[in-house]
């Protein structure tokens, strides 16, 4: 059994500020070159497919998240096509959650690529196995990172109807988007700094107080190295209209800073890190990990790679044998030892035209071959014209050959 998986599309409402667009018709030829080929037995898109969080601040977007995801797909017309007619071929076509499409209901989906497959567990979430064994678990990997998981507690006081949804990584993007807008990413420029009064380092034995402090230099970093803009900290330019959840905001609305009673919070997003280990139990994360230990390593890679798929399968469930993830755009492959039976993991990377996380990899996949004597996996890359190539990358002064 071949099952073929990507992810990470980020396919826009609009071209000029879209992710993938000179891909596009690459993602299209793969497509239809699976369905006259019979490459595989199935396709899987693993998050990511549609974009809802890839807007500038400033920009005005549908506000029914119905409205949205249909004026998406129409926009990528080509691509939707192309999966209608490998799934009328017969070969099914999976989806997968991502968080920048986490509020893309199944109704939605449907109404847009009739006859997909859907693998959800919780809202904005979900898990897909497959392989001849049941041996083989797809999914984004958004579930463990509190930046990212879908939470359903923190701003529920502040929806006009429905419940949350978005995570703190949302207004991350809209801002990161914003300062790429304004070609002010990572940018050097002093002038630019916010003076960011500095909270006191917390009790390290205090691990709310903890994980608050470490929430607080995310935001620090986001507004002051990693994303700043020309707006001021009070200015209110991220406009948010996503079903429920509506308004204007502020970096002052998202950075936290110290409040009378002395605890560190903001208006957005208030205790969010008390919320998390509720979080985790309604996402159905098998092994829950702290806030403060989530939001240091949410930038980490090598932890995802070299921890997580252990923790949260191979050390849990012994059937699980190969585990895929997308979210993070680096195309990754890593043998696992010491159990008793082989077990892989693999990153899908993305289409995007330029990934910034992994410059020379774009237009990547995933191929499964599962066997009941066991699995082959290949982290591969889409070349066009029919031609795909192994991804070969430098790790430790040795050549890696997926």
């Amino acid at each position: 059994m071949k099952t073929i998986i990507v992810s990470d599309l980020h396919l826009e409402l609009d071209d000029r500020i879209s992710e993938d667009v000179k891909n596009r018709p690459k993602l299209v030829d793969f497509i239809d070159k699976i369905r006259t080929e019979k490459m595989a037995d199935e396709f899987v898109i693993a998050g990511d497919f549609l974009d809802q969080w890839y807007y500038p601040g400033s920009v005005d977007l549908p506000r029914d998240s119905r409205e949205f995801y249909l004026a998406c797909a129409k926009n990528n017309q080509d691509v939707v096509d192309a999966l209608v007619r490998l799934i009328e071929s017969g070969i099914p076509v999976v989806y997968v959650p991502g968080n920048h499409d986490m509020t893309m209901t199944h109704e939605i989906l449907a109404e847009i690529v009739p006859g997909i497959t859907q693998a959800r567990d919780v809202p904005g979430l979900g898990r897909y196995r497959t392989g001849v064994r049941g041996e083989v678990v797809i999914e984004h990997s958004h579930r463990y990172e509190i930046m990212c998981a879908p939470d359903t507690i923190t701003n529920a006081d502040l929806m006009e109807y429905g419940y949350p949804m978005l995570p703190a990584g949302y207004f991350f993007a809209r801002v990161g988007v914003q300062s790429g807008a304004e070609g002010l990413a990572y940018s050097k420029d002093e002038s630019l700094r916010k003076d960011l009064p500095t909270p006191p380092a917390p009790d390290a034995d205090d691990a709310d107080a903890c994980a608050a402090y470490e929430y607080w230099k995310v935001w620090a970093d986001i507004i002051n190295d990693w994303f700043p803009v020309k707006e001021g900290m009070q200015d209110k330019f991220v406009k948010v209209a996503v079903d429920g959840l509506a308004g204007e905001f502020s970096l002052d609305d998202l950075l936290p800073a110290v409040q009378p009673d002395g605890s560190l919070n903001a208006p957005l997003y208030k205790d969010v890190w008390k919320n998390w280990d509720e979080v985790q139990r309604r996402n159905l994360v098998p092994a829950p990990v702290s806030a403060e230990h989530s939001l240091k390593h949410a930038a980490d890679n090598e932890e995802r790679i070299e921890e997580l798929p252990a923790r949260v399968y191979f050390d849990v469930d012994p059937s699980v044998d190969v585990v895929v993830f997308g979210h993070t755009h680096v195309p990754g492959y890593k043998d696992f030892t010491g159990y008793d039976r082989p077990k892989v993991f693999a990153n899908s990377g993305t289409w995007v035209d330029n990934n910034t996380d992994d410059p020379n990899n774009n237009a990547t996949f995933v191929l499964v071959e599962s066997t009941h004597e066991g699995d082959t996996v290949q982290t591969l890359k889409c070349l066009g014209d029919g031609k795909v190539e192994d991804i070969v990358w430098v790790e430790n002064d040795h050549i890696r050959r997926a």
